[in-house]
């Protein structure tokens, strides 16, 4: 029996906490964590709601992350690398053996609102422990037990959402993948390209290829919460 816990970390020393005082309107969210060799990970970070030179100036000022570069521009929408500044957190050593998995991260002008899943409640407990390690603020706002643990998910960092309470998909979301179908993009063999598609709806391919790839894994998580299929665990 798994855990789901949403739940706020309130601390002004939280990677972009700075970046999303400075565009209060705006919604920055951890799109993935890559690890690297040596020295802090890098994040890629998605920023929606905000004046574009107002966005860069935030990255431009901010204290908590470093070498930030701007990877993708879609209309209002920017999505930008960087690395945290700074050492890592207190008592690391605590999350060694967790196998939690964080699904979704939103950096506010407060700290972090996060939803993440946990194989039971030792696991939860010692993610608690470190938040109280670094002085951050822990308020839980939702607990719940769901038929998996963390291990049974198949996820990337930040990627994946709640299946017992997926989201809706948007309507770009639902545009690609209605015109991809109609235009034989899943046909075998295909008869439309991914550029032939971007082409139709006047979007670049890196961005239909986003919204497709989110299209596609709502329907999968969708199935899979209303069906009795069960993970592969070999």
């Amino acid at each position: 029996m798994g855990l789901i816990a949403e739940f706020r970390m309130t601390s002004d020393r939280l990677p972009l906490v700075d970046v999303a005082a400075a565009v209060p309107d705006a919604t920055v969210e951890f799109e993935s964590v890559q690890a690297r060799p040596s020295g802090a990970p890098t994040f890629i970070v998605r920023v929606a709601g905000a004046d574009p030179d107002a966005i860069e100036a935030a990255f431009a000022d901010a204290d908590s992350v470093t070498d930030h570069s701007l990877v993708v521009a879609d209309g209002a929408t920017r999505r930008y690398r960087c690395r945290p500044t700074g050492g890592p957190p207190t008592d690391l050593e605590l999350l060694a053996d967790n196998g939690s998995i964080p699904d979704r991260v939103l950096a506010t002008p407060s700290g972090w609102e996060e939803r993440r899943w946990f194989a039971d409640r030792e696991e939860f407990d010692q993610f608690r422990t470190f938040c109280r390690a670094n002085d951050y603020d822990l308020r839980l706002d939702r607990l719940v037990e769901t038929d998996e643990g963390s291990e049974g998910r198949e996820t990337g960092p930040f990627g994946t959402d709640d299946r017992s309470r997926p989201r809706e998909m948007t309507d770009a979301q639902r545009e690609v993948l209605v015109t991809a179908h109609e235009m034989g993009y899943f046909d075998t063999p295909r008869t439309a390209t991914l550029a032939d598609v971007a082409d139709e709806l006047g979007v670049s391919s890196a961005s239909l290829s986003e919204r497709l790839r989110r299209a596609q894994n709502h329907l999968v998580a969708e199935f899979r919460r209303t069906t009795d299929i069960k993970p592969r665990t070999n």
